[in-house]
């Protein structure tokens, strides 16, 4: 029997598994290796961290995803050895593979800045996410801090450290999250201040400046701060230092400016780029290895039109985990390998509310509740495309009703 081994259940993981058991080949064992028992929709991150209880919609367990056809290895991956074709576990025995795909995602790059990592949180994981909204919550009103009026008498100063699409959307929705804070704890509604911190001139600058103005516009606000054109040089206990000579006092620095590949495939000796990403060819496999796949955001393709590394984004990870999955299924079948074909169909970025505002492809822009139902419109293509049709209705309007309230 063939030993299939996924390393990662993230969307190009889920993408690839998919493929592969929709083939209905026999003699065939799928085995998952993840830290958790649930894939995460990682885009609605932001939500968990400014909601009060919306993070088991955004967290589908494999279980409901795959039922019986795949094995579930709840572990950590430490190492890789290709020549032997074995993973090593931090808590299980070696795991043997004929055929391998590495999807194990990006951790956060913390640049070398002195501090940065010491000090901030990162908003990768779900567990950070509920962290940032109970640091929050907890801090808005401590003891001997109400007035008279029983309002808190002190801001807390949350300092987001990059302005790209993570950074903006979080911002976005903290201020909807401080209203509903203070609505809930009577407080005052500028219990809470938010600043960002942007090397460049504008945010989202990956997006057309038009885009930029709209989203810029729609989170100003007394208690949003844009401090652009400078870099964080250094992070102390209570202060953040950038390169421009300012310094930003913070209660709770969330750190978004950028993500690195997954250290594993460097550490194991496996062919990597500059940046940790592993070398694959145009099938999706990794540099002199034909049993081995690459896909997601550990995966260092290279737009042959451009000559330049495709985005990481779940759109890109999806189509290739579908490519690599298939790619095996080839493989055991003696068949051509198919090419992956770079296609990206643009982006949607929800700022506060129900408004988003979406750059597609050939220049199309549209923003407002037309790009909020875009926004909606994916999410629940998505989980169609991994639950059955009932279970990703009912999860979507429940995670819906919840973001309402």
């Amino acid at each position: 029997m063939k030993q299939i081994v996924v390393l990662g259940g993230g969307f190009a993981g889920v993408a690839a598994i998919h493929k592969l058991v929709n083939k209905n080949l026999s003699d065939l064992s799928i085995t998952l290796i993840d830290r958790m028992d649930f894939h995460l929709f990682t885009p609605s991150l932001y939500e968990v961290a400014t909601s009060e209880e919306p993070q088991k919609n955004i967290a589908i367990p494999f279980k409901e995803i795959f039922a019986d056809k795949i094995n579930l290895v709840k572990d950590t991956v430490v190492s890789i050895d290709t020549n032997s074709q074995n993973i090593k576990l931090k808590e299980a025995n070696e795991l043997k593979y004929d055929y391998l795909i590495i999807a194990l995602g990006s951790e956060a790059a913390y640049f070398h800045i002195p501090g940065l990592q010491e000090n901030s949180v990162s908003l990768k994981t779900l567990s950070d996410a509920v962290m940032i909204k109970d640091k929050i919550k907890s801090m808005c009103c401590k003891d001997g801090e109400i007035d008279e009026n029983g309002s808190c008498k002190r801001k807390v100063q949350v300092v987001i450290g990059g302005g790209g699409f993570s950074g903006t959307e979080l911002a976005a929705e903290m201020l909807t999250y401080k209203d509903r804070l203070a609505r809930q704890h009577n407080l005052s509604k500028q219990c809470l201040e938010v600043t960002i911190i942007q090397g460049s001139d504008r945010l989202l600058n990956e997006l057309d400046k038009h885009v930029s103005d709209i989203a810029t516009k729609r989170i100003t606000s007394p208690q949003v701060k844009f401090a652009f054109g400078g870099h964080i040089s250094e992070v102390l206990k209570d202060k953040v230092k950038t390169d421009n000579n300012m310094e930003y006092p913070y209660d709770i620095l969330i750190w978004t400016g950028g993500v690195t590949p997954n250290h594993i495939p460097a550490n194991s000796k496996l062919p990597v780029g500059k940046h940790g990403e592993l070398t694959v060819n145009e099938f999706l496999q990794v540099e002199g290895l034909q049993n081995v796949f690459a896909i997601g955001d550990v995966s260092g393709f290279i737009d042959p039109k451009t000559q330049k590394p495709i985005p990481t984004v779940a759109e890109v990870a999806e189509d290739q985990g579908a490519v690599a999955g298939e790619n095996i299924a080839n493989l055991i079948q003696q068949k051509p390998l198919k090419k992956y074909n770079y296609v990206h169909l643009g982006y949607v970025v929800p700022i506060k509310g129900r408004f988003a505002v979406a750059e597609l492809t050939f220049g199309i822009h549209f923003d407002g509740f037309l790009g909020f139902l875009l926004q909606q419109l994916v999410f629940f293509r998505y989980l169609w495309g991994i639950l059955p049709p009932w279970k990703a209705m009912s999860k979507w309007n429940k995670f819906e009703l919840e973001m309402e309230k």
